[in-house]
């Protein structure tokens, strides 16, 4: 297979693979694909089946779930358990496989010399996007009553506002101050691997499709979240959420006013995983999510 970098000329190709199956975890999409290449030194191939991706962190070689239609799965894990061998001689270990892709190989025979475990820190969260909407019901009313306190404290001071690659510079400043109060959280040493991915996104901003919604107090730009929709899905992904924690209820909003104005048609949301972050997780259970999207990781028996 010919391997290709991930660049921002490339999301039109990925669309098409996107579409061949149901793909809620965010990794089957490209802003996440995009956003975490050079982390994961990921790249690409293609074929008449599916889109594949593979990965090289710390001198280890791995594959992603690919993108391709579900009737197709066993044979393209068998091609991608070809190139292992051919270039090593080895079983693929495969990273963040869905839950629907380890059904398909299991039932197939296809596992049957493999190892699968879950990788609960990668689970993603999947909402009902009219809950985040209304925070309607007893189980989101502690969400409601910070939403108001945060419209009351700073009624008159505060805007909504959907943004656009001209206000790059005020983002940019913004998540500089947000990253350097958050890298005490870090479990996973990944903001720095974070920050040089929405870097990059900033830098190739007029060449990739996205949304972007703030949130402006006292003039001054104190929240910002990027997001991607998937139409065959009815899915929002939100990529990054940054808010000013000075403002008690302000994530709350902004989390609101992104799906509310950017994407009305949505009926599912992705909030993405975790990463293990202890603070993060309890924030996401919160809010209720319909799911936990499963993620698996797939080794071959030998190697454990």
């Amino acid at each position: 297979m010919k391997l290709k970098p991930i660049s921002p000329f490339v999301q039109k190709e990925f669309a098409e693979y996107e579409r061949l199956r149901p793909m809620y975890i965010s990794e089957g999409h490209f802003i996440n694909q995009f956003l975490w290449e050079h982390y994961y030194s990921t790249r690409y191939a293609v074929d008449e089946l599916a889109l594949y991706l593979f990965i090289s962190r710390n001198g280890m070689e791995a594959s992603l779930a690919p993108l391709c239609k579900e009737k197709d799965l066993p044979e393209v894990f068998a091609r991608i358990e070809a190139c292992f061998y051919d270039k090593k001689n080895a079983s693929p270990t495969l990273y963040l496989a869905d839950k629907k892709m380890v059904e398909i190989l299991t039932d197939a025979g296809a596992l049957d010399n493999y190892e699968v475990t879950e990788d609960r820190d990668s689970f993603d969260y999947i909402y009902e996007a009219d809950k985040l909407r209304t925070l309607s019901g007893r189980a989101l009313h502690k969400k409601k009553n910070l939403l108001n306190g945060f419209l009351r404290e700073y009624e008159g001071r505060f805007q909504y506002e959907t943004l656009s690659w001209n206000n790059i510079g005020e983002i940019e400043d913004f998540h500089k101050k947000w990253l350097d109060e958050r890298r005490i959280y870090d479990k996973y040493n990944c903001i720095d691997a974070e920050e040089e991915g929405v870097y990059r996104l900033f830098g190739n901003c007029r060449s990739i499709r996205c949304k972007v919604g703030g949130v402006r107090i006292d003039g001054e730009l104190k929240a910002y979240t990027i997001g991607s929709y998937a139409p065959d899905i009815q899915c929002a992904f939100v990529h990054i959420e940054k808010a000013d924690v000075n403002y008690h209820g302000l994530y709350n909003y902004i989390n609101q006013q992104f799906i509310l104005h950017e994407f009305p048609e949505a009926k599912f949301v992705n909030r993405e995983d975790d990463l293990g972050q202890e603070n993060l997780r309890q924030a996401k259970l919160s809010y209720r999510p319909l799911r936990l999207e499963e993620k698996f990781t797939i080794r071959p028996k030998s190697s454990l």
